[in-house]
């Protein structure tokens, strides 16, 4: 019995989201693949982005709402029978003697009507509030997509930093044996051979801290992607350079770079948007303030055969507040609403400079570190980083300035994977601050990597 019940509801869930934008279908797997570059990491992630369904599903809520608001009639008409007997009395005695009887009946139908436009005003609120959402869920998917992309790349920063961890655990371990073998024939003191050895164990501890960023970042990466945890995803990056598909070279220009934000970042227009509506809703508390009218026609049997036709108009009595709903509170409160929404508006857009100025700044400075560490003097560090125990053991460097040395050039070698990390973090975020990393979006619907 359980097992039924929970097949039904998962029936009853599939039928409603069926057309909604639901992007998988219900009973069928994850359609995320096991080994998954760039751009099939932003198709699965927005795929599986309960919040991109969530934003959707309000969407369609919103076009609900505009066809609702899109009735011609206020209200149903109004269809009244009433039914009397007539039977004389006073006067007529004789006739009331006679039992003479009249069944009188009576129809009316009447119907209100807005006389004010509202139901113009009505759908411009919907069509605004639809606009605002559509806006937001350009905003929900270029944040999935940023975040997918990030978790992409940090996991694959997490990898490399491992297999540097590695290599340079195996170099600082035959640093160490070299230093070991010194001391054991006393051309060496032996705590010069326990700091190599202790070089060699802080190494190796690096090692254990990539291992464990890797399994932290494909456990991000596998939740964005609705992946489960027996099935980590793996990633697939051809070169260290940004897919272009991707992550295209932004322009140097910042002042070009804040104006193509402030047109194109979602947040923007969702809030302008936001405050068209809430204008649009002080229209429609204005128009509401005039009655509407209610025609009727009536026809009735009244009397002793006698048949009436006739017509009616009604309208209600406006009255001043508080003796009457003049909605002047109302109108009031969406008063202030207008003004806070421009206040909200300034402030999106103040932030959205702050944001692609920094991340301008941050994308530049990691620009200048990588053209720095060119791949030339990465490649000298290595061979010089593998020179270095045989130097020590041919007596040419002494076993402390060969620590220094190999200290030095480890760093130089985190600091590139670093800047490598760090650019396409910040191209990410440069993309997404300035509103372009959504227009990719159509470009990978239907496109084979």
């Amino acid at each position: 019995l359980f097992l039924r019940t929970a097949r039904t509801y998962a029936l009853l869930a599939c039928i409603g989201s069926w057309g909604v934008g639901v992007r998988v279908a219900c009973g069928t797997p994850n359609p995320c693949g096991p080994v998954l570059s760039s751009i099939e990491v932003i198709r699965c992630a927005l795929a599986q982005s309960p919040e991109v369904r969530a934003e959707e599903q309000a969407l369609a809520a919103l076009r609900g709402r505009r066809t609702a608001a899109g009735t011609l009639l206020p209200s149903y008409p109004t269809l009244a029978v009433s039914l009397a007997q007539r039977t004389p009395r006073g006067a007529n005695a004789a006739m009331a003697q006679e039992q003479v009887r009249t069944l009188n009946w009576y129809v009316t139908l009447s119907q209100e009507i807005e006389v004010a436009g509202q139901r113009g005003v009505r759908l411009d609120v919907a069509d605004a509030a639809v606009a605002a959402q559509v806006r937001r869920v350009a905003v929900a998917q270029q944040e999935v997509i940023a975040a997918a992309l990030t978790a992409y790349y940090s996991l694959w920063s997490a990898q490399r930093e491992q297999q540097l961890a590695v290599e340079l655990s195996e170099v600082a371990g035959g640093l160490s044996k070299v230093a070991s073998a010194r001391a054991a024939q006393a051309l060496l003191a032996p705590v010069e051979s326990r700091v190599a050895q202790a070089e060699a164990t802080r190494l190796t501890l690096l090692g254990v801290e990539a291992r464990q960023r890797a399994a932290t970042g494909q456990a991000v990466l596998a939740t964005l992607l609705g992946l489960s945890a027996t099935a980590p995803p793996s990633i697939a990056v051809q070169s260290v350079e940004p897919d272009p598909r991707v992550l295209p070279a932004p322009s140097d220009d910042l002042p070009a770079l804040i104006a193509r934000s402030l047109t194109l970042r979602g947040e923007l227009a969702a809030a302008e948007m936001e405050r068209t509506m809430l204008l649009q809703q002080v229209r429609l508390l204005r128009r509401t303030r005039v009655p509407n009218v209610t025609l009727s026609a009536f026809a009735q049997s009244d009397g002793f055969d006698e048949l009436v036709l006739g017509g009616g108009l009604a309208m209600g009595l406006p009255l001043p507040a508080p003796l009457g709903p003049s909605r002047r509170g109302e109108i009031n409160e969406a008063q202030a609403r207008v003004a806070q929404s421009e206040a909200e508006l300034d402030r999106v857009r103040r932030r959205v400079q702050q944001e692609v100025w920094q991340a301008a700044a941050a994308h530049h400075a990691q620009l200048e570190a990588l053209a720095l560490l060119t791949p030339a003097v990465v490649a000298q560090a290595r061979m010089d980083l593998r020179a270095l125990a045989q130097a020590v053991g041919a007596r040419q460097l002494p076993l402390r300035e060969a620590l220094l040395s190999q200290r030095t050039l480890i760093e130089l070698l985190q600091a590139h994977l670093n800047a490598q990390r760090g650019l396409l973090l910040s191209r990410v975020e440069l993309l997404r601050a300035t509103g372009l990393l959504a227009q990719s979006v159509p470009a990978f619907q239907g496109e084979t990597p």
